[in-house]
């Protein structure tokens, strides 16, 4: 179910200046230059879709036509434009805001690239990875791991002793551990070859494309693609992957018996079909709505931005948000009511985590979930599996918002699911736990509470999509 609202196949190459003055014609260079915090990436110009400048210099990233992302510097000082009745016209980069390609045609070579490269800064793009064994020192003792083997390469941080990483491999069995030695060699599909330190990469994921695909950032995305949802804003971007969830009934709180008191007593609830994230809303997607209404971008806690929750915001921030997001799209966004998120996260499931009802190992990251994150800081969205609604870190990563007044006990929450309402209300319910609280608090059931006004480095949100009017 995709949204409406893209942008049209521009007729020429459109190049808009920082003061306003838009030219039409043809970018006479053939390759675009980008130097990047991973080496030097040349683009043909017939391969690239756009290329948007940030600050006062030429700072941009670079988008191309599958789908890629390179963010550094523009290396080209001028660029030339060509046009049908006028001389060739000389502008500077640092005077550009934005460069979009005209689509044309290419002779490029296919290089093969079957492996995706994420890295902290903002780069997303396919290649091949030139290296074949990589060492790895953990619990077990060191072993020395193919390329072949691998799947999926997540890092963390670097110390003394190397790299921590995880490592799922091919066979589903998964590592965690130190890469005493973390430098990699890399080709990408433009025939760019580069050598840089895995610590600049959050992902490397190995034989995952395949007929010139667009790279994705989850290869664990378990959602039918008639059951996804995803609507363009105006300026044609994608906003946020929603899933289509066909409501029912199912019964929340405490289960079990052993939890908190403010999850009894279990509560029988119909709900009506909607949509929700199949992820928290990333600092990418926030930082687009600071800068198009001027807000003060949240603090990462200097763990970065991209693709981690975004942190540091309040419940009214998150509204705000979905308000933003309602008006570029047309359709409502909204936070869930506390019903619609425990019925998101349990996924059909009535033991104490989606995944059974011991905490395990590696599931969610959190306090004590044995995960490369956890205790430390949020994790990039994601990274563990999805439940089997096709959600991520539901359990875990970061608290999220959701639409009710605090309520010590489920007896005055309406029966059909919809968000509890007090006059006055300044207490908010929130959902989930995060990488800083123990298992027992990232259990499906487990309900906290905040004032609407605070941010955290521990607290983000999801949102719903309506379907039907309310």
């Amino acid at each position: 179910m995709a949204g409406t609202g893209a942008a049209a196949e521009p007729q020429s190459d459109l190049i808009t200046m920082r003061n306003g003055d838009i030219h039409n014609g043809r970018v006479a260079e053939r390759l675009f230059r980008m130097e990047t915090l991973l080496g030097s990436f040349s683009v043909p110009a017939a391969l690239t879709r756009k290329v948007e400048f940030s600050g006062g210099g030429r700072q941009a990233r670079l988008t191309t036509r599958f789908g890629e992302r390179f963010v550094g510097s523009f290396a080209d000082q001028q660029l030339t434009v060509t046009r049908v009745l006028d001389t060739l016209l000389p502008v500077q980069s640092s005077e550009i805001a934005e460069i979009v390609i005209a689509s044309r045609r290419s002779r490029q070579p296919r290089q093969p690239t079957p492996d995706t490269f994420e890295s902290y800064a903002g780069d997303l793009f396919s290649g091949r990875v030139a290296t074949t064994d990589f060492f790895l020192r953990h619990a077990g003792g060191v072993r020395l791991i193919k390329r072949a083997e691998i799947h999926l390469l997540d890092t963390n941080l670097s110390d003394a002793d190397g790299l921590r990483v995880r490592l799922l491999l091919n066979d589903g069995s998964e590592l965690q551990g130190v890469m005493p030695s973390h430098r990699i060699s890399l080709i990408d599909r433009y025939g760019n070859r580069s050598e840089a330190d895995i610590a600049l990469f959050s992902r490397i994921a190995f034989n995952v494309n395949f007929d010139a695909r667009a790279p994705s950032e989850n290869y664990r995305m378990r959602v039918a693609a008639s059951d996804r949802l995803q609507e363009r804003l105006r300026d044609g971007s994608p906003g946020p992957e929603m899933v289509v969830l066909r409501g029912g009934a199912f019964e929340r709180g405490d289960l079990q018996g052993d939890g908190d008191s403010d999850e009894r007593n279990p509560q029988r609830i119909a709900l009506k079909p909607f949509a929700i994230g199949i992820y928290e809303i990333t600092f990418d997607e926030y930082d687009r709505f600071c800068r198009a209404t001027g807000q003060e971008l949240p603090d990462d806690g200097g763990w970065g931005r991209g693709r981690r929750p975004v942190i540091n915001v309040s419940w009214d921030h998150a509204v705000a948000y979905s308000d933003w997001l309602s008006a570029q799209t047309g359709a409502r966004y909204r936070l869930a009511s506390d019903a619609e998120w425990e019925f998101a996260a349990r996924a059909g499931s009535t033991s104490r985590f989606w995944w059974g009802d011991e905490p395990g190992s590696g599931n969610a990251n959190c306090d004590g979930c044995g995960s490369l994150w956890g205790g430390e800081k949020s994790s990039p969205v994601g990274r563990f599996r999805a439940n089997a609604y096709g959600l991520h870190d539901t359990a875990g990563n970061v608290f999220e918002w959701v639409g009710d007044c605090w309520s010590d006990r489920f007896d005055a929450a309406p029966d059909d699911g919809s968000a509890l309402l007090k006059p006055g209300c300044g207490v908010r319910v929130i959902r989930g736990g995060a990488w800083s609280f123990p298992p027992k608090e990232v259990r499906s059931a487990n309900r906290w509470r905040d004032f609407q006004a605070r941010r955290s480095d521990d607290t983000g949100f999801r949102l719903v999509r309506v379907l039907n009017a309310e």
